[in-house]
């Protein structure tokens, strides 16, 4: 199978997963990279035609097999992808935001979180966007690609403005919530002291909904430890890098592509459950879907 026969079998979507031509693209990793990133930069620039063409799916593809392959070019050219103002990234790529963005800069930055910092920060695209963009550092910590403490000093820069200047940050009380709700969430798994008096300001103030994370809920994971929640994290799909972009389409998308299906939430780890793990597992759920 010849480079551009691959393309043509990844271009559109006939509700199979096309394997055979996933695994050709794989094989020929260093020949089909350059093609890969030019398919992300063509469709960045041209998302109102994207939007028309409810089948193409190669961007898609794209920016898996770009992933695995730790294809640091195209870290710049997916960060272009999310920041352009408005739904339009979010529409053009279905789920994926929600399902994989997080895995997927965290896959191919190489340890440089600026560009993610200022994704997060950047109040003209979509909150799911930004919100990815939070659990990518994470990722990073988890994988141990940067230091907790780095990430701890990013989350806290990110505290400090929504507090001092939230107009800066933010636009709306949802997306307050959502924000909010998402820095909390993830930067209580690091269990940092360091947060404490931010994060119960946060509680304090009812700044996010009960139903995204509970007071409870950091107070557990301070009291587990960020080397224990890491280490559990480090067996969490979740918070995996991507290491096999086949797997993971498969996973998350079955036949039909995209399919509307929610992964598990962020604070949702083994080990951590107790008996109200089910009704908090649909309230974090509910919140991805926001």
């Amino acid at each position: 199978m010849q480079l551009q026969e691959i393309i043509s079998k990844l271009e559109n979507n006939d509700g199979k997963l096309p394997r055979q031509a996933l695994e050709r693209a794989i094989e020929e990793r260093e020949a089909i990279t350059p093609l890969l990133l030019d398919i992300l930069s063509n469709c960045k620039n041209n998302l109102e035609e994207l939007s028309n063409k409810p089948d193409y799916i190669l961007h898609i593809y794209a920016f898996y097999l770009l992933a695995q392959f730790r294809e640091v070019s195209a870290y710049p050219l997916i960060v272009d992808f999310f920041s352009i103002p408005g739904d339009k990234p979010v529409n053009a790529t279905g789920d994926l935001v929600g399902l994989e963005l997080a895995k997927i800069l965290a896959s191919v930055c190489d340890g440089n979180i600026e560009p993610i910092k200022k994704l997060i920060e950047n109040k003209e695209i979509d909150k799911s966007i930004r919100g990815a963009g939070i659990e990518s550092l994470i990722i990073l910590v988890v994988h141990k690609i940067v230091s907790r403490e780095l990430i701890i000093q990013s989350y806290k820069e990110l505290f400090f403005k929504i507090y001092e200047n939230k107009s800066s940050v933010l636009q709306s009380k949802e997306e307050q919530n959502y924000i909010l709700g998402t820095l909390v969430m993830n930067s209580s798994m690091l269990a940092p002291a360091e947060l404490k008096q931010y994060i119960e300001k946060t509680f304090n103030e009812n700044l996010i909904r009960p139903i995204d994370f509970e007071r409870y809920e950091f107070d557990d994971l301070l009291e587990i430890g960020s080397e224990a929640t890491l280490e559990k994290l480090r067996n969490n799909i979740d918070y995996s890098l991507i290491e096999d972009a086949i797997s993971d389409i498969k996973s998350n998308y079955f036949v039909t592509f995209p399919l509307q299906q929610t992964r598990n939430t962020l604070t949702e780890v083994k080990g951590f459950s107790n008996s109200s793990n089910k009704s908090k597992s649909k309230a974090k759920n509910k919140k991805k879907r926001c």
